[in-house]
């Protein structure tokens, strides 16, 4: 999942940096790597639970409409900078976001005695 966040972390900074052709095929190529993304965030999110399993996924699952609450703002963005390649800098962000949550996680998990590891 940190690969793939870091790979869309370059891509979408090529489709800020290069708004033509080469931009577009970067954020195209992000659809990929994000898909594959979502199933390792799900797992992660819930483990360890316990009782408040169903509960947190159920949560994440909700946070999917992120997509309708983020897009506004990619609008704003691109209508004050007249630029829809500097509106993707909230991808970006959320990339960065997924990128230090995968990064982190396993410490996060290790300083929660009472949490067990996926595999564990």
């Amino acid at each position: 999942m940190a690969t793939c966040s870091a790979i869309n972390i370059q891509l979408v900074g090529i489709g800020i940096a290069f708004p033509r052709w080469i931009g577009l095929w970067a954020i195209f190529l992000t659809s990929f790597f994000m898909s594959v993304m979502f199933p390792p965030i799900f797992a992660l999110g819930i483990d360890g639970l316990g009782r408040n399993t169903k509960i947190a996924a159920s949560f994440i699952v909700m946070a999917i409409v992120g997509g309708a609450i983020l897009t506004p703002l990619m609008a704003l963005i691109s209508q004050s900078a007249h630029s829809i390649a500097i509106a993707y800098i909230v991808p970006l962000a959320c990339y960065c976001t997924v990128g230090l949550f995968s990064a982190f996680w396993r410490k996060l998990k290790q300083s929660n005695p009472d949490a067990k590891a996926i595999g564990d």
